[in-house]
């Protein structure tokens, strides 16, 4: 949810949820943004019991469900509260990141600037794609994280899509030159029922 950035954004024009897992998020984003509905919920179940125009799941949250069944659960979830003719709006890694080596990059801090060395692994069997982070705080402190993220190719995404009742009228990875990137947009819209 990114604190309500993107939600606050919408709000400004429209009737507005945001839902995240994390409850620290969720205060997080209620704490600078009080004026937007924020709720606790897990994607996979969390029924709000309204119909949406737009569904929208951004920042790449739907990787963070890694198993296929999770996976048909969120979009069950998409299709609850989507109206008919309601837009869902995705984005998701639609390939893998596969770097050959490590790269390096200086982020700013509250302490100073960190150091951060991020590699890539991928698993075709799981679609997993891992990214492993070493960080050299300002301190010099160390720190290693790992983000695993599932991959939907673009052929599962429309099938994930479809099978709940969506049609996908457009998947863009924003470059303007079809799909050459590892992230892409989609677009779907529900059926009319």
């Amino acid at each position: 949810m990114r604190y309500g950035r993107d939600l606050e954004v919408f709000a400004q024009h429209f009737a507005c949820v945001g839902v995240d897992l994390q409850p620290g998020m969720v205060g997080h984003a209620r704490h600078i943004r009080p004026g937007l509905d924020v709720r606790t919920g897990d994607m996979r179940t969390v029924r709000l019991r309204m119909l949406m125009d737009v569904v929208t799941c951004i920042g790449n949250s739907l990787a963070y469900v890694r198993d296929d069944k999770g996976i048909g659960q969120v979009f069950d979830t998409f299709a609850a509260h989507a109206g008919p003719g309601a837009l869902l709006v995705l984005c998701s890694p639609i390939a893998p990141v596969t770097r050959a080596g490590p790269t390096t990059a200086t982020v700013d801090t509250p302490g100073g600037p960190a150091t951060v060395t991020v590699r890539h692994s991928w698993d075709p069997r799981t679609r997993i794609n891992t990214t492993h982070r070493h960080w050299v705080l300002p301190s010099g402190d160390e720190a290693q994280d790992e983000i695993p993220r599932r991959v939907l190719f673009p052929q599962e995404l429309e099938r994930c899509a479809e099978a709940s009742g969506f049609e996908v009228l457009d998947m863009s990875d924003g470059t303007g030159a079809g799909l050459t990137g590892p992230t892409a947009y989609t677009v779907a819209r529900r059926a009319h029922r």
